[in-house]
């Protein structure tokens, strides 16, 4: 009896545990050896350093200019995740009730399919038509419209719209999950009880899809607020983010700054997505 026992709890904890080990420590171990030169560096201890030296940090974190760029990090990054939220449970609710598979196919063909195409390439298809003369502005200016140029590139506009059809998938897959998760039986009764669509969804619906929501928030603004490339195309050296500075000081060969911006990067996305996260607990733990 002894015995079986030992064996149960050697296939329960351990069989996962190596199955699960080796992923983990490939992921692990350069994430943690990079923040570790990260940290060093920020300190003054890298080629050409000063040695151990909390400067850098003083004066990144007492410059306002430094603040500007940092919460306007954060900004773009809630406005694209709001979007792509607000876009993307709509499209999720159409995917998961489509009941012809061909129909089912080819949304999603066209919803993830651009997932295989680079974001580089996808920014500058934005930056065709967006600009002055690009497809928009033009379609905007033909008769009767005749509307614009307006100034679409170079600016928050232009690399929201980019973000936010790149980060679109991303929020998408999540919902769809937690939709198809729902008993089909719940929306039944409400009806039955004399329901109308409206308060099904969201009653019913939207409540239990709310893991999911947070999930998508999650992914979504981990990816915007860390975005490098499309702000760069897009906001053409005019939308200044973490990122870029980050990108410019190594650059300028300034190690000890661009440590220090990535650091804050890291701690301002963690810090949100652990809001997110407590917020899920307190709001899902409590009815569990």
């Amino acid at each position: 009896m002894t015995g079986g026992k030992a064996l149960g709890t050697f296939r329960s904890f351990y069989v996962p545990a190596m199955l699960v080990g080796p992923a983990t420590l490939i992921v692990l171990i350069p994430f943690i050896a990079s923040l570790v030169v990260l940290g060093v560096y920020s300190v003054g201890f890298y080629p050409g350093g000063a040695g151990f030296d909390l400067g850098v940090w003083k004066t990144f974190l007492s410059d306002s200019y430094s603040w500007t760029v940092i919460f306007t990090s954060i900004r773009l990054a809630v406005i694209v995740t709001f979007f792509c939220l607000l876009i993307g449970y709509p499209v999720a609710c159409a995917l998961v009730r489509l009941d012809s598979m061909l129909m089912s196919i080819i949304a999603y063909t066209v919803i993830f399919s651009p997932l295989l195409m680079s974001v580089v390439v996808r920014s500058y298809g934005w930056l065709l038509l967006l600009s002055d003369s690009g497809f928009l502005n033009s379609l905007l200016g033909a008769w009767p419209l005749n509307l614009g140029p307006y100034r679409l590139i170079y600016n928050e506009i232009g690399v929201i719209i980019a973000l936010v059809h790149i980060l679109l998938p991303f929020a998408v897959l999540p919902l769809i999950t937690v939709l198809l998760q729902q008993p089909q039986q719940l929306r039944e009764a409400a009806a039955d009880l004399g329901a109308s669509p409206f308060a099904i969804f969201w009653k019913v619906t939207f409540p239990l899809s709310l893991p999911g929501v947070i999930v998508a928030a999650e992914i979504v603004f981990a990816l915007a607020v860390s975005a490098f490339v499309t702000p760069a195309v897009l906001g053409g050296g005019r939308v200044l983010n973490l990122s870029r500075l980050v990108y410019e000081n190594i650059g300028n060969i300034e190690w000890g700054l661009a440590a220090v911006q990535a650091l804050i990067l890291l701690i301002a996305a963690v810090g949100v997505l652990l809001i997110l996260e407590r917020f899920n607990r307190r709001t899902f733990g409590e009815k569990s």
